[in-house]
């Protein structure tokens, strides 16, 4: 008895629930994470020690994207390339898409590294722009990096310098 009259209350509220609103376009998630080491392109920039990291991304559905991410560091202090730098700061903004119905994405954009700090006299300041573009089809992907700024991580007049990656 119990279930047919509840058979009507539930049609009836199917009936009576508001339509959907449309998905937004836009989507903003983020991210933190605590880690045993920080290691980049091979090479650790915490000195083994723990890395706290964490980052801001907004991306629209036409496949733009920006976002923001940091992770404390120690290689230009320990270098002696700067009296006191502990943290990398990575701004970043692009786009992203798939070409039609193939199955392969890309990617191009921009990346600036920032490392505030107090650099020691007669060294080349850390900060590095690069611009890089990637494809992938289903698991393979490739991606080029190039230095655009006038140094890269610290060295000079390395504007041109490219890293490749083939995953």
């Amino acid at each position: 008895v119990l279930s047919a009259l509840s058979v009507p209350a539930i049609a009836m509220a199917e009936e009576a629930a508001p339509a959907a609103a449309p998905a937004s376009p836009h989507t903003v998630a983020y991210n933190v994470g605590l880690y045993s080491q920080y290691i980049f392109r091979g090479l650790t920039q915490t000195r083994e020690d723990p890395a706290l990291q964490g980052g801001v991304d907004y991306t629209h559905a036409s496949g733009f994207y920006a976002g923001a991410w940091g992770s404390n560091i120690s290689w230009l202090s320990d270098g002696d390339y700067y009296k006191s730098s502990s943290l990398e700061l990575d701004l970043y903004g692009g786009f992203a898409n798939t070409i039609g119905d193939t199955g392969i994405s890309y990617n191009v954009g921009l990346l600036q590294y920032i490392y505030p700090g107090r650099k020691n006299p007669g060294v080349k300041k850390a900060e590095t722009t690069e611009i890089y573009g990637s494809l992938a089809y289903g698991w393979l992907s490739g991606k080029v990096s190039a230095v655009v700024s006038d140094g890269a991580f610290g060295y000079d007049d390395a504007d041109g310098t490219t890293y490749s990656e083939l995953n």
